[in-house]
């Protein structure tokens, strides 16, 4: 091999070092956003395509393309997901908080997942709620975090099972929170899992295999920070076989002299024997219905 040819070999491998650096260097904002506009085209083509022809496409073609729209669908929510994750990491999303009904919220995002359940076998209901007064949310964001938990418990739920979605007043060191509940008949998760389940790109293992499908690991791990920025908390009970529980709060609008006052004064964390203890405690009292 002759020095020029050498020569010339460094300098592409250099400039593909340097592209890849580049490349890294860009915020996954920039990357997500240049990845969902081509997405929606294509979901926005292949539905256009499946109207267009209607009745002329055989049953099998008909299939295919609802799968492959599903699937851009599917995509399209993954990277939403991923950009709302870099903006709360970077500290660049804030919400706008404004007096809304709590019923409100939970009725839209049930009603909008109805047609999932019943496709899968599974009755989904709303517990109606005791007398609450308005909280202090971003709908938009708080439907979000309840269209996350619903869908992951219709997903791991199985057929002729039951996803009940509920709220009531918090109590005790919930006082002045609206606590809503999603409660679900699917595999449940171990003690191990439930410390785990917040984190991103972290499935329960018991699910997954059960249904036989995985998601992206951030909806939890984003419907966390998302209860957190409304200044509330989120949890999550449990007991293998035995289904799962989620709960989260946001404050009341009557509570809202947080400014001065907040609701959750300081965090305080547990850790060893004493929180194992205390959710297995709980998740034991969840399954008698107490």
């Amino acid at each position: 091999m002759s020095l020029k040819a050498t020569s010339a070999g460094t300098e592409s491998a250099q400039e593909a070092s340097g592209s890849s650096r580049r490349i890294q260097d860009l915020p996954p904002s920039y990357l997500t956003h240049e990845l969902r506009a081509p997405i929606t085209a294509v979901r926005l083509g292949l539905e256009m395509l499946r109207d267009s022809l209607g009745s002329r496409l055989t049953h099998q073609e008909d299939g295919l393309l609802s799968i492959a729209i599903k699937n851009s669908s599917r995509m399209e929510g993954l990277i939403d997901d991923i950009l709302d994750w870099a903006k709360i990491s970077a500290g660049k999303m804030d919400v706008r908080l404004s007096s809304v009904a709590a019923g409100e919220i939970v009725r839209e995002a049930a009603e909008g997942l109805q047609a999932l359940a019943i496709a899968k076998g599974i009755r989904l209901t709303r517990e109606e709620p005791e007398a609450l007064g308005p909280i202090m949310a971003e709908p938009k964001r708080l439907q979000q975090v309840l269209v996350n938990l619903i869908t992951n418990a219709v997903k791991f739920t199985p057929p002729r099972g039951r996803v009940v979605v509920s709220i009531k007043a918090g109590r005790g060191e919930h006082e002045g929170t609206a606590v809503f509940r999603v409660k679900d008949s699917g595999p449940g998760m171990s003690a191990d899992e439930l410390e785990k389940v917040f984190r991103p790109f972290v499935q329960a293992k018991a699910g997954a295999a059960s249904v036989g499908m995985k998601g992206s690991g951030l909806g939890l791990a984003l419907s966390k920070l998302l209860v957190e920025l409304h200044g509330g908390r989120i949890w999550a009970e449990s007991w293998p076989g035995c289904g799962c529980e989620f709960y989260f709060t946001v404050p009341l609008a009557s509570a809202t002299d947080r400014a001065t006052r907040p609701v959750y004064p300081e965090l305080v964390e547990y850790h060893g024997l004493l929180l194992s203890l205390s959710r297995r405690l709980n998740a034991f009292l969840a399954l008698l219905g107490l």
